[in-house]
């Protein structure tokens, strides 16, 4: 299973994200690294893999397009989630895996599936965003699309290290045939050792590297075996 470091950028530069309460978010300048820059604080913090979150183009305020750019090669994997709302929003550029999420996108989510890599399918409170319909569903909606996998984010869990909020995770597993990423809440390496387990392909953490919970070197790995 692939460990994936989330990183989320507002106003160029990495913050700490929390339950999705993104007016609360505040530079992430007590962790591992040192630098809250996007791409020196990814070379510090030595990820295979990293999650991008374009935090102002989610919200609507902006973009960290340049940002983002600088942070080309630094990982082995580079997935992105800008906020797309039409299917013409993929960030242009090779090194990158587009992620679209239901928290932002309109009409029809296969009409995305040329154009973007991963569909998320974005939880709060165990339901899935926009219209509070049950995850499992969505994913197993996914499965007629063409995307190359899928991520499952419990926003309520990100930044908590509360664990995983009762979600089903072998129903949500079971539900999709695809790569399946998980994010949101992990706290614990028996957190990492339990999805593994159920069978999804990654992880994505931060805030537990951060507090020592898990071990940067499990991070900088990339891969739990």
């Amino acid at each position: 299973m692939k460990i994936i470091l989330a990183v989320d950028i507002l106003a160029g530069q990495v913050v700490h994200g929390y339950k999705g309460e993104r007016y609360h978010y505040q530079p992430l300048d007590w962790g591992k690294a040192q630098s809250v820059i996007p791409h020196e604080y990814i070379s510090e913090m030595g990820a295979k893999h990293i999650y991008l979150a374009d935090l102002d183009r989610i919200t609507g305020t902006g973009d960290n397009n340049v940002d983002i750019s600088t942070c080309e090669g630094i990982s082995e994997t580079a997935f992105l989630n800008r906020g797309a709302r039409t299917p013409d929003d993929a960030f242009p550029a090779p090194w990158i895996k587009n992620v679209v999420s239901t928290e932002t996108c309109s009409g029809d989510p296969a009409s995305y599936a040329t154009s973007f890599d991963y569909f998320s399918v974005v939880v709060k409170d165990g339901k899935a965003l926009p219209d509070n319909s049950d995850p499992v569903t969505r994913l197993r909606e996914a499965e007629a699309w063409d995307f190359e996998g899928c991520v499952l984010l419990n926003l309520s869990g990100v930044g908590t290290k509360t664990g995983f909020g009762g979600l089903d995770l072998s129903a949500l597993r079971d539900s999709c045939t695809r790569p399946l990423l998980y994010g949101g809440g992990v706290a614990t390496l028996e957190d990492l050792r339990t999805l593994a387990d159920i069978g999804f392909d990654g992880a994505i953490i931060a805030t537990a590297v951060h507090t020592g919970e898990i071990p940067l070197h499990i991070l900088q790995d990339g891969e739990l075996c």
